[in-house]
């Protein structure tokens, strides 16, 4: 089993906890969450520990997966989003991956020329969801 398929189901995890405004979130109620997370999806029963939700709450905090999420820590022992609105799942698209996934329909619609009408079809719908972001034409 890949280790980054459960590093997702951690992040996922992490991310409901800290949703939940109506709870404290201490580092081992993290963790415990995240053991029983594993277990329940992937029958993993050697659990995780805090070292590991540790460093995935510093991967989420950071730009590396482009997170930023905004978590923070207070009365020096309890975790919580800074924004109550905050989720990994809920980011929207920058303006930069807008142009990307652009930049990706014109190479892919020069490529597919008349050779696949499927993939043209596909591709003009995304261009039509983009259209009123980035003013496509």
């Amino acid at each position: 089993m890949p280790a980054n398929k459960n590093a997702l189901i951690r992040y996922k995890t992490i991310d409901n906890c800290l949703r939940n405004r109506y709870r404290r979130w201490t580092l081992d109620d993290l963790v415990d969450a995240c053991c029983d997370a594993l277990y329940d999806m992937e029958g993993i029963t050697k659990g995780v520990c805090a070292r590991t939700v540790q460093m995935d709450i510093q991967i989420m905090r950071s730009d590396k997966l482009g997170y930023n999420a905004p978590i923070e820590v207070y009365d020096k022992i309890y975790y919580r989003y800074a924004d109550p609105d905050y989720s990994i799942t809920d980011m929207p698209l920058t303006m930069d991956d807008c142009k990307l996934i652009k930049r990706a329909i014109m190479l892919l619609s020069d490529k597919e020329k008349s050779t696949n009408d499927e993939t043209l079809h596909v591709l003009h719908k995304v261009q039509n969801r983009l259209q009123s972001l980035l003013n496509f034409v």
